[in-house]
């Protein structure tokens, strides 16, 4: 018996010391944990209004430029707001006169890891909607969608720039119809050349980029070395 509760005494010397260690490991990592998890997400609330700062910026910018642009062209209108947007998908509603652009934008952060400090990514799905109102200029609206709804312009935007890397690695002697065709062959699914026109000393190519439930027409122009490419309402040169 003696013995019995020597050996007890010294089981429970050991543990108790034991035990003590581990619920002071284990509260240092759940605090670390918790403090971390707080700490990233004040991080990326951060982020975000960065980003609807820039989202503001950008569809102010753009209702400034609409109202300089002289034309009423649909397509030098489509240019404006892609060039202050980057949307790939812009459609046009001839009887309101107004345009709809939808994009991601995303945003980096700093986040905070078992391993480190590494950067994290969040983003929204966009969509800017500019109207021309009689005697009062340009309007805008802009609406968060749930992100998923961005994936076909994703898709589109993705289209339009292999279709600008063929296009520029093409040789000058292939610029045309023919040439470009050969080049856009592997991507016919979504990839549909409309025209090839030249224009002094540039090469403007037309295509319809397409994705399950989007089309959008691209104008792709080569002059020289450099390569310039917006979403366009027409795909007729």
């Amino acid at each position: 018996m003696a013995r019995l509760r020597a050996t007890t005494t010294g089981c429970l010397t050991v543990l108790v010391p034991l035990i003590v260690v581990l619920s002071t490991v284990l509260g240092a990592l759940w605090y670390w944990s918790w403090h971390t998890d707080k700490v990233n997400a004040e991080h990326r609330q951060q982020a975000l209004l960065a980003l609807g700062d820039q989202v503001r910026r950008t569809k102010n910018e753009t209702i400034r430029a609409l109202d300089d642009e002289g034309s009423a062209d649909p397509d030098a209108l489509t240019a404006v707001i892609h060039r202050h947007t980057g949307a790939p998908v812009i459609s046009y509603d001839a009887s309101r006169h107004a345009f709809r652009a939808r994009v991601v934008k995303r945003v980096e952060y700093e986040s905070r890891t078992l391993l480190g400090i590494s950067q994290s990514v969040t983003g929204r799905c966009l969509e800017y909607t500019y109207v021309l109102a009689k005697g009062h200029g340009w309007t805008s609206t802009m609406s968060v969608l749930k992100y998923d709804t961005c994936g076909p312009s994703v898709s589109i935007g993705s289209g339009a720039r292999i279709a600008s890397q063929r296009v520029a690695a093409l040789e000058a002697s292939e610029l045309n119809r023919s040439g470009v065709r050969r080049a856009l062959a592997p991507y016919r699914r979504f990839l549909t050349v409309s025209a090839v026109t030249r224009i002094g000393s540039a090469v403007r190519v037309s295509v319809v980029v397409s994705e399950e439930t989007i089309r959008q027409c691209y104008r792709i122009t080569r002059d020289g070395s450099q390569v310039f490419s917006v979403p366009a309402q027409t795909c007729q040169g």
